[in-house]
């Protein structure tokens, strides 16, 4: 079975014929980014100085004490906002600011994605990569699982032309034919359930902010449409369906259905493509290390990165976290790199 895992890298770099700079800290490179306002953002992008960011943030405005803090120049935001998340335990104000942040997310990276689907047209590596890997599967009738890390829905809206498939409910992402995909930090089309809310017309978004540390979370997600879910149907409440992005996340944000069919999948894996993904989930990681490299099976790993450095750090988190790598190999010009090396990627997948 081939394992496929996607990070914010893989978006990013999405669209072959708007590549991302080089170095997305030099200035010069940076302004010279033809997608720069519209391109899904990496974790240190979340919370830049975008149009359409900073009037997503002023709808949700228990974020904005924290947005200085979070574009600091050097600093790691998922590094901030895990120090942040800490403070909670004694500063209830950090419930309502976390909450914000979640609100704040599901609207920017909504539009940003519609915003990016307007340039690209559906050309993206992704349907490209899902095309080949058809391909392979046809022929080799292997089943295929896609973990992705990020919130956005290209993964999903490639399926349709490439695959024929429509994922019309939160069932459909475990019962595809051959594939499974497993969002596990949730997605910018999934709500959250609340429970014990008496009256839900007495509600908006406001309200639900204001009482975050109160409210009681269920373990029901839902499709939802529109730039922000709040209520649906008018009679049930939702919130969006988000990890926060922190360091060394140990959060999951979708159904326990999802996780336990990932788990049953895992130690069929024989392959693993590793693309845009540092490898920094620690419960994740744990997961692999347990239903995976526990076995002792040895795993041909290929990693995806945009450098040197990205696709080393990857390969280490891998190594640290106990995969047994009978063959690694790395494309170090990201998600575009790949698609312009499919040979390599075809030789991977075959033998």
């Amino acid at each position: 079975m081939l394992l496929v895992i996607f990070g914010a890298g893989a978006s990013y770099d999405s669209v072959p014929h708007l590549p991302p700079p080089a170095n997305p800290t030099d200035a010069i490179q940076h302004r010279a980014d033809l997608g720069r306002e519209d391109r899904p953002p990496l974790a240190n992008q979340l919370f830049e100085n975008r149009p359409e960011f900073v009037r997503a943030m002023e709808q949700f405005k228990a974020c904005l004490p924290l947005i200085p803090q979070l574009r600091k120049p050097g600093i790691a935001v998922e590094q901030e906002l895990a120090r942040v998340q800490e403070q909670a335990e004694v500063f209830p104000t950090v419930h309502r600011e976390l909450a914000a942040i979640r609100y704040y997310l599901h609207l920017a990276l909504w539009q940003c994605q519609r915003r990016w689907h307007n340039r690209h047209q559906g050309i993206t590596n992704y349907a490209t990569l899902l095309r080949e890997i058809e391909r392979w599967r046809f022929k080799s009738k292997e089943q295929v699982c896609y973990v992705t890390f990020n919130y956005d829905t290209m993964l999903e809206e490639a399926m349709w032309p490439v695959l024929g498939f429509e994922i019309r409910d939160l069932s459909g992402y475990t019962s595809l034919e051959n594939y499974s995909l497993i969002k596990l930090h949730g997605s910018v089309n999934w709500g959250r359930e609340l429970d014990g809310i008496g009256n839900p017309g007495n509600y908006d978004c406001p309200r639900l902010i204001a009482e975050a540390a109160d409210l009681k979370m269920s373990g029901r997600y839902r499709l939802v449409g529109g730039n922000y879910p709040m209520l649906r149907d008018g009679l049930l409440l939702v919130t969006p369906a988000l990890a926060i992005p922190v360091d060394k996340k140990d959060e999951f944000s979708c159904p326990d259905t999802h996780v336990k069919a990932l788990a049953e999948l895992l130690p069929n894996v024989t392959k693993t493509l590793v693309i845009g993904w540092r490898a920094t989930e620690t419960k994740f990681l744990q997961m692999l290390n347990s239903r995976l490299t526990g076995l002792g099976k040895p795993i041909d790993v290929m990693i995806v990165s945009d450098g040197v450095n990205g696709a080393g750090e990857t390969f280490r988190n891998l190594m640290q976290a106990g995969l047994h790598c009978s063959r690694q190999r790395k494309i170090e010009k990201g998600f575009t790199g790949l698609i312009h090396q499919l040979g390599l990627l075809e030789a991977f997948l075959r033998y």
